[in-house]
């Protein structure tokens, strides 16, 4: 998702991690996943291995390596203690550095907010941190037994840049035995359907993720406190005109053009009024319906600690 998302527009400039990333692929993997989506890797490229050590058993690529092998963006890290090298040293919750306001073209976010005591103060510091049409992009625990104070939902991030008027938004639900070795099933999600009704809450039977990519505005702002749907007393015009531009958004076409067609599933009546008014639905999840719309696996089995 990250190679296509740099397709879709290319990272460039400085790039900053909330946390040093172990990245789950050895160099050789990691190149030969640039060369298969068809990038050019920049003459300033290198290969070295990771820089934190890995509980898989394997010489896994660095972060900024990977980051090489596609892009010339300068990479730096910050991290609330300088244990694993951080080239920032501060407390995302509690206030960002001056010299690190607007300054980012591109934010990666590998699950921080799942850990830490204040998510709310977090994203409206990373979004301090982003320039005018800078993008932020990560994933967060949504139903898993790790270590986390809390998990989240795709409506957690829409609404908060939705309301802040963000250019884009963009989220997906992965779902998986395991996140470490196994391809994901990857839902593309809608804050709306197309009867213009909340969408659902996924119902779950295992492990999953949800991915959030956001791009900036000149016109953004940060600290709008939006108020869940559900509480909302049906005052949804600013979230339904921000979803509007978000799901005519080219880079939602970019990433599902990935994806392998599906065979259609067959129709049947749709719930409630609808279906009494003649119009059917997929059998299988649509966004029409609940906000989930099923675009295949991503990612191939990893076999940890072998060759």
């Amino acid at each position: 998702m990250l190679l296509v998302e740099h397709k879709y527009r290319p990272i460039r400039g400085e790039v900053l991690l909330l946390g040093r990333q172990v990245v789950l692929m050895t160099t050789t993997e990691a190149e030969a996943l640039v060369d298969r989506m068809g990038i050019k890797r920049p003459s300033g490229s290198f290969v070295e291995t990771g820089k934190i050590p890995n509980q898989f058993g394997r010489e896994l690529i660095s972060d900024e390596s990977f980051f090489s092998l596609f892009s010339d963006a300068v990479v730096s890290a910050c991290d609330v203690s300088d244990h694993e090298a951080a080239d920032f040293i501060f407390d995302l919750s509690a206030e960002v550095p001056h010299e690190l306001r607007g300054r980012f073209d591109f934010i990666y976010n590998g699950s921080v907010l799942d850990n830490v005591f204040d998510p709310a103060a977090c994203i409206r510091h990373v979004s301090k941190m982003l320039k005018p049409d800078g993008v932020v992009m990560g994933y967060e625990g949504m139903a898993h037994a790790g270590a986390v104070y809390l998990k989240f939902t795709p409506e957690w991030f829409f609404d908060y840049y939705a309301l802040n008027n963000f250019a884009d938004f963009q989220s997906y639900v992965f779902t998986y035995p395991d996140i470490h070795a196994d391809p994901v099933d990857t839902f593309e999600w809608s804050a709306f359907t197309d009867f213009g009704e909340l969408a659902k809450p996924m119902p779950l039977d295992r492990d999953a993720l949800v991915v959030a990519i956001a791009q900036n505005s000149p016109d953004a702002t940060i600290g709008k406190v939006p108020i869940q749907g559900v509480y909302r007393s049906g005052q949804h015009e600013a979230y339904k005109r921000a979803f509007e531009r978000y799901a005519a958004s080219t880079r939602r076409s970019a990433l599902a053009a990935i994806f392998p067609p599906l065979a259609p599933p067959p129709m049947v009546p749709a719930p409630g009024i609808a279906g009494l008014l003649g119009k059917k639905r997929p059998a299988e999840m649509s966004p029409a319906v609940d906000g989930h719309r099923y675009l295949g696996k991503l990612g191939a089995p990893v076999f940890l600690g072998g060759t």
